[in-house]
């Protein structure tokens, strides 16, 4: 009669094997962390396409203004130094904490001044060398860290 036990359908499947899960958290926690700006960029017939990082902390303001600003600022020195901007795009998740306590009666809330933020920037532009397209795109990523930051 034939066993009808089988192994655990990870063991067998490196999709789900422990190493490769160590090893894609590492990768994840490097590219999460705080304060590094990360950014590359790629050509595809004659657009640059760039793409950049940055997780960071930050008190209190307005995350949205900051973004907005720099996007507009990357784009002014893009075009001043002869690119053409098809567009830049940003993401941005941010999280915080509130704690909530209670004696038995009232319930009370205290919201952590200190959010967490991630901001992803994706880039296509023109007629500008690929290395100072990143370059500004960086400055733009470095810009906000430097406004926001603890």
């Amino acid at each position: 009669m034939k066993s009808h036990h089988h192994a655990p359908e990870h063991k067998n499947n490196p999709v789900f094997s422990p190493d490769r899960e160590m090893i894609l958290k590492k990768y994840r926690d490097a590219n999460n962390a705080l304060g590094v700006v990360r950014i590359g960029s790629q050509i595809h017939d004659d657009a640059i396409v760039i793409s950049g990082s940055l997780s960071m902390r930050f008190i209190d303001l307005d995350i949205y203004a900051v973004v907005s600003e720099a996007l507009e600022a990357a784009a002014r020195d893009i075009s001043m130094s002869g690119g053409i901007v098809g567009h830049i795009k940003a993401s941005v998740t941010t999280t915080s904490i509130t704690i909530i306590s209670t004696t038995g009666d009232n319930a009370m809330s205290k919201e952590s001044p200190v959010h967490n933020a991630r901001i992803i920037i994706a880039a296509i532009v023109f007629q500008i060398d690929p290395q100072e397209a990143q370059n500004k795109l960086k400055k733009s990523l470095k810009g906000i860290r430097a406004r926001l930051s603890l």
